[in-house]
C-alpha cells in the first residue's frame, strides 16, 4: 500500500528538518550567550516599528533563547511598561514611531494610546509617527492609534483611510445544501450567533441589533478619541471619516496629519537633541539588563510578590497549541497555577489576563473553582484584566474575580452556549459512498458525523443547552452579586463591548493591564506598581527547556500528521475492499 511508504518518507523529512533546526538553534545560542549587551545610550530617540499585532505574552520557542530573544516581537505588555518607563527616564527625549501596519485588535491600540499618553505628559516628551498611508486595506485603527502621537506625518501621495467600522460575515447554507450537509445546532439564547454562518443566510434580527450596537458603541468612542486628541470637533472627524479616503492634500487641508514629508527628514530633525536612535525592542532589553545587574548582591527584593497568569486562547481541558500553531488555555495548567499562586505565602494577589472567546464550558468551571477556591480558601485577592475578547468561556473565568477590567474596546459577555454537529449523510449518497454500523445504546450516533440526529437526540442536546445555560446565569449572578433574572436580561449570548458591560455591571472598570496593577497595589496598601514584584505564570521556560521543547515539537508534528494519516484510512478503505476498519 502507498499510505505506508508516503508515511515514512514525511517522518523522515521532519527529522532532517527538526535536527537542522535543533543544530541551528544551538550553535546560535552558544555564539550569543557569550555577547555582552551594549549598555543604553546617554540621550537617545526611541524608535518603534509597527508592523504586527503583539503577543499576549512570550509563547514563542525561540523567544528567551540568546540570539533569538531580540528578533522576536515584544509582547504587549513589554512595549507599554518600556513606553511607561521611557516617559520617566531622562536618557529618552523622544519616540519615532512607523506604521507598517500595527496591532490588529482595538484592545492592544487602547493599550498603547494610553501609554502614549503618558509618555507624552509626563515630561513633554515629543511622540511622532509616519507612515507612507495610513489604513490602506481599510477600517479605522490605523488612524485611531496614531491620532495618539503628537505629530503625524504622510509620505507624499500617501492615502489616510478613515473608513470606519464593518462587520462582514459569510452564510454558508446553500453551500451546504448543495453539498448535501446538514447543520445540526442549538444555542441559548437568540444573540449566540456563532453557528448562524452555517445555519442561516442571513444575520437574524437579533444578531444585527446586536452588532450594530456594538459597532455603533465602538466607533462613536473612536471618532471622540480622535477628535479630542488632534484638537478636533467630533462632527469633523465624523464628517472625514464618511468619505472613507482622503488624498495627502486632503488629510493635511483637514488637520488630520500634520506633516507631508519622508521619514529621513523626520529623523533628521529628531535627531538634533539625541545620540542615536534605539528600537524599543533593544531598549526593553537593555532595561533587563540593568535590573538584573542591579538585583545583583541583593539578598531580598523588597517588593510585595503578586501572579500574572494568562488564559489565552480557546478554553480546553487540557490541550497544547494546536496543529497550525493556535495557542489554547489549558484549563489543567492554568488552575494548577492558580492554586500554586495562591498556596504560595510570598505572593498576595492574582491577576488573570484573558484573551479567551471561550471554549468548553466544563474546563471553564475548573478554572473558575480554582479562582473560588484561592479567594475562599486561601484569601487571595483575585483581579482580572481582559485584553481584546473575554467572550462566553471567557466571562465564565472572570465573573467570580474580585474585580474586573476591560479596555473600552474588549469584547465580553456572550453569556451563552451554542453547540451541536453536522450530518454528512447527503453529501455520502451524492458522491456513492455508503456508511452502515452496528451499536450497543439507543444514542451511540449522537456524534457521528455520519448520522442526523434523532428525537431522543435532539432532545439531550437541548437538555445540555438548557442546563449549562441555568448553570452560568447562575455562577454570573454568584460572582456579580446580581440576580439571575438581571443576569439573564444581559445575558442572552449576546456580545458587549468593554464600555457596555461596565454599564449593565458585568465589568467593574475601564482599562488594561496597567490599570489592574494600580488597582492591585492599591488593594495591597503598596505605593504604586512599581513596587510590585511580577511572577508570570505559566512560568517562561528557560533557554534550556525551549531548546527541549523545540525538540518535543518535531515529535508533536510527527504525531499530527500520524494522526492525519489514519484519517485517510476510511478513505483508503473505500478503495481497497479488503481493508476493514473497527473503531470504538
Amino acid at each position: 500500500m502507498l499510505l505506508p511508504f508516503f508515511w515514512r518518507l514525511i517522518i523522515r523529512a521532519c527529522t532532517a528538518v527538526g535536527a537542522m533546526v535543533l543544530i541551528s538553534v544551538l550553535v546560535g545560542a552558544f555564539y550569543a550567550s557569550s555577547q555582552t549587551a551594549p549598555p543604553l545610550p546617554d540621550r537617545m530617540i526611541l524608535s518603534l516599528t509597527l508592523d504586527q499585532d503583539f503577543a499576549e505574552h512570550e509563547n514563542d520557542a525561540l523567544a528567551g533563547i540568546p540570539g533569538f530573544a531580540d528578533k522576536q516581537p515584544p509582547t504587549i505588555r513589554d512595549v507599554v511598561d518600556a513606553l511607561e518607563r521611557a516617559a520617566d527616564d531622562p536618557r529618552v527625549v523622544g519616540l519615532v514611531a512607523e506604521m507598517k501596519g500595527g496591532p490588529g485588535n482595538l484592545a492592544h491600540l487602547q493599550e498603547l494610546r494610553a501609554a502614549l499618553g503618558r509618555f507624552r505628559t509626563l515630561h513633554g516628551k515629543p511622540a511622532y509617527i509616519y507612515a507612507s498611508s495610513y489604513g490602506e486595506a481599510g477600517g479605522l485603527g490605523a488612524y485611531y492609534l496614531a491620532s495618539a502621537f503628537d505629530q503625524i506625518w504622510l509620505q507624499p501621495m500617501g492615502t489616510v483611510s478613515v473608513s470606519g467600522l464593518r462587520a462582514e460575515m459569510p452564510f454558508a447554507r446553500d453551500a451546504l445544501d448543495r453539498l448535501g450537509i446538514a447543520p445540526e445546532f442549538f444555542a441559548r439564547k437568540e444573540y449566540k450567533s456563532i453557528f448562524e454562518s452555517l445555519t442561516d443566510r442571513e444575520m437574524s434580527p437579533a444578531n444585527r441589533t446586536a452588532t450594530q450596537a456594538l459597532i455603533d458603541d465602538l466607533g462613536t468612542r473612536m471618532v471622540a478619541e480622535i477628535a479630542q486628541d488632534r484638537g478636533l470637533s467630533e462632527m469633523t472627524v465624523k464628517t472625514q471619516l464618511d468619505k472613507g479616503l482622503l488624498t495627502d492634500e486632503e488629510a493635511l487641508a483637514a488637520g488630520l496629519v500634520q506633516r507631508v514629508d519622508y521619514p529621513d527628514i523626520l529623523k533628521a530633525e529628531m535627531m538634533t537633541d539625541a545620540e542615536t536612535d534605539v528600537s524599543l525592542s533593544r531598549y526593553i532589553h537593555g532595561l533587563a539588563h540593568e535590573r538584573k545587574a542591579a538585583a545583583k548582591g541583593k539578598k531580598d527584593d523588597p517588593r510585595t510578590w503578586v501572579a500574572l497568569v494568562y488564559a489565552v486562547g480557546a478554553i480546553v481541558s487540557d490541550g497544547d497549541s494546536g496543529f497550525y500553531g493556535e495557542e489554547s488555555a489549558s484549563a489543567a495548567t492554568i488552575s494548577e497555577d492558580i492554586l500554586s499562586a495562591a498556596e504560595d505565602d510570598s505572593i498576595k494577589a492574582i491577576i488573570l489576563r484573558i484573551d479567551s472567546p471561550g471554549g468548553s464550558p466544563t474546563a471553564s468551571e475548573t478554572i473558575r473553582r480554582a479562582i473560588v477556591r484561592a479567594r475562599e480558601e486561601y484569601n487571595k485577592p483575585v483581579i482580572v484584566s481582559m485584553g481584546a475578547t473575554a467572550a462566553s468561556g471567557g466571562y465564565w473565568i472572570a465573573s467570580p474575580a474580585d474585580r474586573i477590567f476591560a479596555l473600552p474596546g474588549s469584547l465580553t459577555g456572550s453569556i451563552g452556549v451554542a453547540g451541536g454537529k453536522v450530518a454528512l449523510t447527503g453529501l455520502w449518497n451524492k458522491i456513492g459512498v455508503n456508511w452502515d454500523a452496528v451499536q450497543y445504546g439507543d444514542n451511540t450516533g449522537l456524534w457521528s458525523l455520519n448520522a442526523p440526529l434523532s428525537e431522543s437526540g435532539t432532545e439531550r442536546f437541548n437538555a445540555l443547552m438548557d442546563r449549562t445555560y441555568e448553570g452560568f446565569i447562575a455562577r454570573v449572578a454568584e460572582g456579580r452579586h446580581m440576580s439571575p433574572e438581571d443576569v439573564d436580561n444581559v445575558a442572552r449570548g449576546r456580545v458587549w463591548s468593554g464600555a457596555q458591560a461596565q454599564q449593565r455591571g458585568l465589568v467593574d472598570a475601564l482599562g488594561g493591564l496597567s490599570a489592574a496593577l494600580d488597582y492591585t497595589a492599591e488593594t495591597l496598601g503598596v505605593a504604586n506598581r512599581d513596587d510590585l514584584a511580577v511572577v508570570v505564570l505559566p512560568r517562561p521556560l528557560s533557554p534550556f527547556e525551549k531548546i527541549t521543547d523545540l525538540i518535543e515539537g518535531q515529535v508533536r508534528v510527527g504525531e499530527s500528521l500520524k494522526v492525519f494519516a489514519g484519517l485517510l484510512v476510511p478513505l483508503q478503505a473505500v478503495f481497497e475492499p479488503s481493508a476493514l476498519t473497527i473503531k470504538p
